[in-house]
């Protein structure tokens, strides 16, 4: 008989519940509100090592959701590859934000902002708003946007804030920070998170279906995630970015209650990929290891736009090609929507000092 686990999510209007079990290739999931038989779908992966990572991926996401489980006899999903058990973490104390009104850190002047506060509708399934405003940002565009950014890093960091410079949707430039579509979360969940194992998941996710354009575009790569991509600089080959922030000019200019570049999108709650990730803490979490191996900080986040500046730019085909897959996990649609290769995404990587990503 298959092993089955059930899952459960009870509160607010909310009382589901979720089970699944594995037969061979198959996995058999069968979900519902509690008290009824709910319905039941079934699907084959090919082969029983495809199956069980299926397992794996989808029990880990019903624990981010907020799911409990409470019955099954299953191999526990904490005891898989990817996942860590989130410890009880502390109250979150949020670091104080400046007061409605211009603001000077250092040597820079910003003039006139406002805090900017999220709106909890826009919370990830199973996850804790943050009630209180993590983000103020200036009510107009800043001239020398990208340069006040390079010189507010280091003042600000002293408050435990991160400069970040802010856009608005082509069109409807209020969206999302006027009309609120972000909702503050706890940013240090990013570190109960292992990178390799999701951004494997997310590229995994990729070929549930055999199909042969979808392999030629990915080649030299296949099916199997090639591993986090290794940097091959020196120390002394890392580059600051104060020459790419001079060109960027006329932006909003935001300070974030956050420790560090790839914390301010869970801190601020941010909903521009949640078409492909639900939970920012995801995109924090990858965001933490670029900037450890690549030099790569945030430096600039839109409606469902990133930008990043790169320190440390790979500097080979073979570094190219691996990152490349990084980047296809974690925001598929610039490669699919874009250059539709792996390997002139690789190209484009190459030497290049910025990174941008733009979620459909």
């Amino acid at each position: 008989m298959p092993r089955m686990r059930r899952f459960e999510f009870v509160g607010g209007t909310s009382s589901k519940f979720w089970e699944i079990s594995q037969s061979g290739p198959q996995v058999t999931v069968r979900f519902g509100r509690i008290g009824t038989d709910g319905q039941t779908q079934t699907k084959d992966l090919g082969t029983w090592d495809d199956a069980s990572e299926r397992v794996r991926k989808l029990i880990a996401e019903k624990l981010r959701e907020g799911y409990q489980e409470v019955a099954g006899t299953g191999p526990r999903v904490e005891d898989e590859r990817g996942f860590r058990t989130a410890p009880m973490l502390p109250p979150y104390e949020i670091p104080q934000l400046p007061g409605d009104g211009p603001v000077r850190l250092g040597d820079v002047k910003l003039p006139m902002g406002r805090w900017l506060g999220g709106n909890p509708e826009f919370a990830p399934s199973g996850v804790s708003p943050i009630d209180k405003p993590v983000l103020w940002a200036t009510n107009d565009r800043v001239k020398d946007a990208g340069r006040s950014l390079f010189q507010l890093r280091q003042p600000a960091a002293a408050r435990n804030l991160v400069p970040v410079l802010l856009v608005g949707m082509d069109g409807a430039p209020e969206r999302p920070w006027d009309s609120r579509e972000f909702c503050p979360t706890d940013p240090r969940r990013a570190g109960l998170i292992d990178v390799a194992a999701e951004l494997a998941n997310a590229w995994s996710g990729n070929f549930e279906d055999d199909d042969e354009e979808l392999m030629a575009s990915v080649s030299p790569l296949g099916k199997k995630f090639p591993g986090l991509a290794a940097p091959q600089a020196s120390w002394e080959q890392v580059s600051d970015d104060a020459e790419l922030l001079e060109r960027i000019r006329d932006r909003r200019v935001g300070l974030v209650a956050a420790g560090r570049p790839a914390d301010t999108i869970a801190a601020i709650g941010w909903t521009g990929m949640v078409n492909h990730l639900e939970d920012p803490a995801l995109l924090s979490a990858v965001l933490r290891s670029w900037e450890v191996r690549w030099n790569a900080f945030v430096v600039e986040i839109g409606f469902d736009t990133l930008t990043l500046t790169v320190g440390n730019p790979p500097r080979d085909e073979q570094a190219a090609t691996v990152l490349a897959a990084e980047h296809c996990a974690f925001c598929p649609d610039n490669i699919w929507q874009g250059v539709g290769t792996i390997s002139a995404y690789a190209r484009e990587l190459a030497q290049s000092r910025w990174w941008h990503f733009w979620w459909d």
